[in-house]
């Protein structure tokens, strides 16, 4: 969630703590270096500013403490690594205006992790980006192939001036492909707004492509079209690195697409500028035996690197039993087997040398053949991966009980938990960044986590698939805080470990949450400190201070209406009163800290592609 920016506060009477570095009420998965408070204005420290204390009471020893940031953060540096356990914190600091504030938080250490992993995938054909890529493909082998057989076409003419010139189609290629790169950027910036095509990778690679065609085109228009093959490679780069094997594993997936891509553009666009100049010299039978006989000569090698590349590419997207029951192993064997029907007639041609009305006729069908390669190829690359047997796996069962629905972000990946009686189910997901191929390729997610039930030795979790993205867990809550550590990877995204505090048992929150709506609507002013992170594993950004009012800010929040799909509350005896709320559908999640008078305290908001917290200071 982001709220409008609103005019900052002037300075409040009291300090009050906006965020804590480990969080409160949160598990961490490695011992911290240090602690770090951050109040809404500058602090002074006097003796035993900060300190922190065990389950069972014992002091652990802290470093010097220090304030930075002009004062407003305070910082203790810890003398030694914490043991996985819950630990409290206290501090006492000093205001602007002389008095003294002091509080406390808690936090947990988790423990060690080993790894265990996962996959998934998605829908069906997108047929609109289809065939924008299909006229890609076909202005790159139409430009690219073209200009390296009219190298062959210019060699027979040298030999015999009497043959025609065969006019290059290379510049309509160019126009093609460029006008194909901006249908595709059209449809993005439809999806995302101007701003993805340099700022998200789908609309950077657009734009190298469109670099790529428009550096071609200039070099044939100056008459250098002997280089403009280089920017061409750059087109072929771009698509590896977009396309599903460039995805699921970067670099040497991304390379085998791109190579697999420059020589199949080579194959039909030479062939078929090759049977545009049989066509023109079809008086001339030995002019035309002898162009197909040096096509032929780098055709083998080029077929033979295709059928390497591909053979790698779907061995590592699509399993076997894909081949026949999902629509991507169906599109891949219709191009298997049209490139098979395309060796068959090559090497009909080849035998038929000396017979050059049927050696062009057959030249003419392996051309229109390779054609429809290009087509299913770029249908291929629209087409979702299909579902591994983690995917297809059934999903978790029904919980049981109180459902208590809590978020987190491990580097850029999107943590949801659902814990119930019995049973966590995690639910991981990486942004959608408008991509101009729909649906978006396979994600691939590893996920390991080990839990510390209240009162009992650690365990490791034995989560297995429930979809996609999604795990779950039989677990046996303890009575009392439940640390739990994760470690998240997903192929392409920063992951990294996560930690949770898990309280149990837990109590339905609904009643609560809208009591809390109301309240708030009847508040006094406030000011909301806001940080919002898309990327855990990046410093955290500057608290900024909001002064919405009342009506903006409920519009904003998934909670408006008082009412959440899911909703728990967590009371402990001394505590604030925290309420955690799960909206499922839109892969959101709140925790609100409710204070003594049912005000919103303090709430963590987390989503597929951020995480935000807001610490509230009220007027009165």
């Amino acid at each position: 969630m982001a709220v409008l920016l609103w005019v900052a506060p002037a300075a409040q009477a009291h300090p009050t703590l906006l965020f804590t570095t480990p969080a409160a009420d949160t598990a961490v998965a490695e011992s911290p270096t240090s602690i770090t408070l951050l109040f809404n204005e500058p602090v002074t420290l006097g003796e035993n500013a900060l300190t922190i204390s065990d389950a069972v009471g014992v002091t652990q020893p802290v470093g010097p403490v220090a304030t930075s940031r002009d004062g407003s953060a305070v910082i203790a540096t810890l003398r030694g690594d914490l043991a996985p356990q819950t630990y409290m914190v206290r501090w006492r600091v000093t205001g602007a205006d002389g008095d003294v504030v002091e509080d406390e938080f808690r936090f947990a250490v988790g423990v060690a992790l080993a790894g265990s992993g996962a996959a998934s995938a998605g829908p069906g054909i997108s047929w609109f980006p289809a065939v924008l890529r299909w006229v890609l493909f076909a202005g790159l082998a139409v430009t690219l192939g073209g200009l390296i057989a009219q190298r062959v076409t210019a060699t027979a003419r040298l030999e015999n001036p009497s043959l025609v010139a065969v006019r290059s189609w290379a510049p309509f290629g160019v126009l093609a492909g460029l006008a194909a790169v901006g249908g595709l950027a059209v449809q993005l910036v439809g999806g995302s707004g101007w701003s993805v095509l340099w700022a998200d990778r789908p609309g950077q690679l657009l734009a190298v492509e469109a670099a790529g065609f428009a550096g071609a085109l200039v070099l044939i228009a100056v008459h250098r079209a002997g280089w403009a093959a280089l920017p061409l490679l750059a087109v072929a780069a771009a698509e590896g690195v977009r396309s599903h094997a460039g995805v699921t594993e970067p670099g040497w997936g991304a390379l085998l697409t791109a190579v697999h891509l420059a020589a199949a553009a080579v194959w039909a666009g030479a062939l078929l500028h090759t049977v545009r100049a049989a066509a023109a010299w079809r008086a001339h039978h030995g002019a035309v035996r002898w162009v197909f006989a040096e096509h032929a000569r780098f055709a083998l090698w080029l077929f033979l690197l295709v059928v390497a590349t591909g053979t790698l590419t779907a061995v590592l997207l699509a399993p076997a039993t894909a081949l026949t029951t999902t629509s991507y192993g169906q599109v891949l064997l219709l191009k298997i087997a049209l490139v098979t029907a395309a060796a068959g007639l090559a090497l009909a041609a080849r035998l038929s040398l000396r017979r050059p009305g049927r050696l062009r006729r057959l030249a003419g069908a392996e051309s229109t053949v390779l054609v429809a390669v290009l087509a299913v190829a770029a249908t291929l690359v629209s087409t979702p991966l299909p579902r591994s047997s983690e995917q297809s796996a059934p999903a978790p069962p029904a919980p049981a009980g109180v459902v208590l629905p809590l978020g987190a972000r491990a580097g850029q990946v999107g943590v949801s938990l659902t814990a119930s009686e019995g049973q966590l189910v995690v639910r991981l997901a990486t942004p959608r960044h408008g991509d101009y191929y729909e649906p978006a390729a396979a994600q691939r997610y590893q996920l390991s986590g080990r839990l510390r039930p209240a009162g009992r030795a650690a365990e490791r979790l034995r989560f297995r698939p429930c979809g996609e993205g999604c795990f779950v867990s039989a677990v046996r809550w303890g009575v009392g805080d439940n640390p739990l550590t994760l470690r998240v990877a997903a192929a392409g995204w920063r992951g990294g470990a996560v930690g949770a505090l898990v309280p149990w048992p837990v109590q339905t929150g609904s009643d609560l949450l809208a009591r809390t709506v109301e309240t708030m609507r009847q508040a006094s002013a406030f000011t909301l400190y806001e940080v919002v992170t898309s990327d855990t594993s990046a410093p955290p950004s500057e608290p900024r201070p909001l002064r919405p009012p009342i009506d903006v800010f409920l519009s904003a929040v998934p909670y408006a209406s008082g009412v959440a799909p899911v909703a728990a509350r967590v009371s402990r005896e001394g505590e604030p009163v925290r309420l955690a709320l799960g909206f499922p559908a839109a892969g959101q999640t709140a925790l609100l800290v409710i204070d003594d008078r049912g005000r919103i305290a303090e709430e963590t908001l987390t989503s597929e592609k951020h995480l935000v917290r807001h610490r509230f200071v009220y007027t009165e």
